[in-house]
Parts: C-alpha cells; structure tokens; sequence
C-alpha cells in the first residue's frame, strides 16, 4: 500500500470484543497491513493476536511468560479437604456438603475450562467474584459490599502480587509497583489517557467505536492533543452523529473479508425495503421476466407488494427472519438499491460482503462510495438497469469484472482513511 513510510503500524482500540475485531483483522491482512488490536474492556480469553487494557500493565509485572493452559475445573486450588462437583451446567465447591462457591465455564462449557468463581456466605449472599484467564491464573477478584456492589476489583500479577486496583463507585483506580503506590488516577478517564501515553508511537493509531457514543474515549488527551488518526464507526448512524456534533477524521467501517463467496449470475434479485415505495419497481418487474425479484422486509408490506407478488417473478417476505434473510443473501446475485427512505440493515454494505453485484438509481444511493459508476442510473433511464442486467446474465466476464471493480472500490475507501491519516501526522 502507498503511504507515508513513516507509518510502520497501526494501532487499532475497540472498546469490547467483538466480531468486528475478527473483521478488521482479516481487513488489515487483506491489504497487507501491520497491526495491533486492543481491546479496552477487561478480556481474559482473547486470541493471542489481540491484547487489552489491564493485561498490559499485569504483563509487565509478571515474573516469566506464560503459555496458554487450560484449567480444568477440577483443578482448582481449594483447601485440603475440600471437594469440587458439577451441578448442572456449573461448578461447585463445597466443605463438608456445605456449597462455599459456584464455578463458571468459559465457551464451550462442556469442556468445564475455568473463567470465574462466585464466593458466597452460607446464607447465599456473594463476597467475592475470582477471574481466571487464558494461562489457567486467577488475574483479578472483585470485592463486593453488602448491598450487592462491587466494592473494588484487583488485577494481579503471576505471583498473587497486586497490580491495580479499581474502585468504581469513587472512579479511583490505584497503580501498585512491587506493593507500593505507583500512580493514582482520580477517574477512568485519566487512567485511559496514562495508558495511551505509554503505548503511543509514531505510528497511527485509530479509535473503534461500536455502539453509542463513547465520549469518555473521543475526548481522551495525550499531551493535549487527540491521540486518534481517525475514529472508525461500526454503522451510519453513530458516524453521523458524530460528525452533526462537530466531530472530524470520522469514517465508516467497511470490512474485506478474507475471500468473497461466489457469485453465480443464477437472476435472483434482492431488496430490503421499510416500505412499498420502490422506484421503477413494477417497470423492473415487466421488463425482466427472466429475473426474480426477492422483496424482504422486517414489518409487514401493503397491498401494493401483495398484488405485484401475484407475477410469478416476484416473491415477497414480509416479517421475514434472521434465517430466511441469511438464504436470500446466499441465493441472490444482485442487489438493487432502488428502495425509497432509510437502508434497512446496513443493506448495502452486508451485499458488497456477499458479493452480489449492486445497481441502484443515483437519486436513492444508501452508501454511494460502494457502488461502480457502472452500475448507477437515472430513474428516467431505468431501461438501461434491464440491458445491463439482461447483459451480466449472460457474459460472465462482465460480471466478473464489475465485482472485481466493486471489491476494489471498498479497499479504495480504505486506502482513502489511511492515507488521509498519514498526512495528519506528517
């Protein structure tokens, strides 16, 4: 990729782990980009690739490095005497047929790999929660008062030592070195921005926001300034938000899977709409009898759809369900953008993923930076929709390289952000 060779990796920070950690990982090999992946949500089962908040300052205090290891629930360290049994779909530890703690399983449960223990009185009420992590070490306990909150949580090194403690009813978090006070954070807030100080290099670094927005993390500070290079957003409408509140270097989420499914120009034709105002749609529909029209929707469809479903080259799905609309992305190889009012499901995106070919008409584009020039129309020249698609049916060539052209045009928004980016830093 071309760019500023000052720029040897980028630094990527998501608040929680998701499936879009996963994506934008296969994103960045796909363009042949080094990257870190961080993960500020307290995590203790994440790939090896992909490190976190807490673990950073844990690691550095650890006496040797640790190879991934999987504790059995039955190899749990409890007092001699003790016993441990399975109850159901959890653990239990008991002294003398008396439960003392509930053991919880990590994904998939059936292989009863230890993630925490849930200590309680006699009377069931919960004093302290024990977390375990990928190398089978107890990391942390949160501590809890006797109205049922969490009084404190401490982060421990390998040797039982205490690293941090957080205490979230004050939003005090306390940096312990060999025993001792290191540094004192009087919130959160300033203990992400201490963090962001001792892994900040001159290289970028891009904030991933995935739900509501995080202000806590968009208006962190390193030396005054912002530390981000860009902030990505997992949807439209969060990226809009931010940028109607002034935000700036703000950018869609657009991932490049690691190969796209293949496409078998077999005529079946996609729409997801919230309405029955479809521009061209029964023009479409007349003109392209070799073509089915699949129309799918979340809520229920009016009459109008009900009548045109009546042509046998339309099928319609109101109400339609998560496995139902899975099938249709399968099914389909064109996906046409020709719905009036909001994108339902991030429509665009998911089809380019799919790697059905998408047309649309130039009034009505959800995510115009997706689509070929190609394949974008005038409403009055609808007729040039029917030949193309008459024509792709047919030369799979074309077809092929109007995909490859889509496919493109999304790894071209990225090198658009990153370059962007560079010369931010410049």
């Amino acid at each position: 990729m071309k760019g500023n060779d000052k720029i040897k990796m980028w630094t990527f920070l998501f608040d929680k782990y998701t499936d879009n950690v996963k994506k934008l990982q296969e994103t960045m090999q796909y363009l042949g980009i080094n990257a870190r992946t961080i993960v500020l949500e307290d995590e203790a089962f994440l790939p090896r690739e992909v490190t976190a908040l807490f673990e950073y300052f844990i690691s550095s205090q650890n006496r040797e490095e640790h190879k991934e290891y999987e504790l059995f629930y039955a190899f749990l360290d409890i007092p001699e005497f003790w016993e441990v049994r399975m109850v159901g779909d959890k653990g239990g530890i008991y002294d003398m047929g008396c439960e003392k703690a509930v053991i919880y399983f990590t994904e998939p449960i059936e292989k009863r790999i230890v993630q925490r223990v849930e200590w309680h009185t006699e009377d069931g009420k919960g004093y302290r929660t024990d977390y375990y992590n990928k190398y089978g070490l107890k990391y942390a306990s949160e501590f809890i008062d006797t109205d049922g909150n969490v009084e404190s949580k401490v982060y421990y090194s390998d040797g039982n030592q205490e690293v941090i403690v957080s205490q979230p009813q004050n939003d005090v978090i306390i940096l312990l070195e060999n025993g001792m006070v290191k540094e004192f954070f009087s919130s959160y807030h300033q203990f992400l921005e201490f963090y962001l100080e001792k892994i900040k290099t001159e290289d970028g670094m891009i904030l991933f926001i995935q739900e509501k927005m995080k202000n806590e993390l968009l208006n962190l500070k390193v030396n005054g300034n912002s530390p981000w290079d860009a902030v990505l957003f997992s949807d439209n409408d969060l990226l809009k938000s931010y940028k109607n509140a002034g935000g700036e270097r703000g950018y869609r989420f657009y991932a490049i899977p690691e190969q796209y499914p293949v496409n078998h120009r077999s005529g079946n034709a996609m729409i997801l709409t919230a309405s029955d105002q479809i521009e061209k749609l029964e023009e479409l529909v007349q003109e392209l009898p070799e073509v089915v029209f699949h129309i799918a929707a979340h809520t229920q469809m009016s009459e109008k759809l009900y009548i045109l479903s009546q042509s046998e080259n339309v099928k319609i799905y109101p109400g339609i369900s998560k496995i139902e609309l899975d099938r249709l992305w399968d099914e389909c190889d064109f996906y046409l953008d020709i719905n009036h009012y909001r994108e339902i499901d991030d429509a665009v995106n998911e089809a380019v993923q799919k790697n059905l070919l998408i047309m649309g008409f130039e009034n009505l584009l959800h995510q115009q930076d997706l689509l070929v020039k190609t394949c974008v129309f005038q409403k009055e020249n609808y007729k040039k929709i029917v030949s193309t698609i008459r024509c792709l049916k047919s030369e799979n060539a074309f077809m092929q390289e109007l995909l490859t052209m889509q496919q493109q045009a999304r790894k071209e928004v990225w090198e658009n952000i990153l370059q962007l980016s560079e010369k931010r830093g410049d």
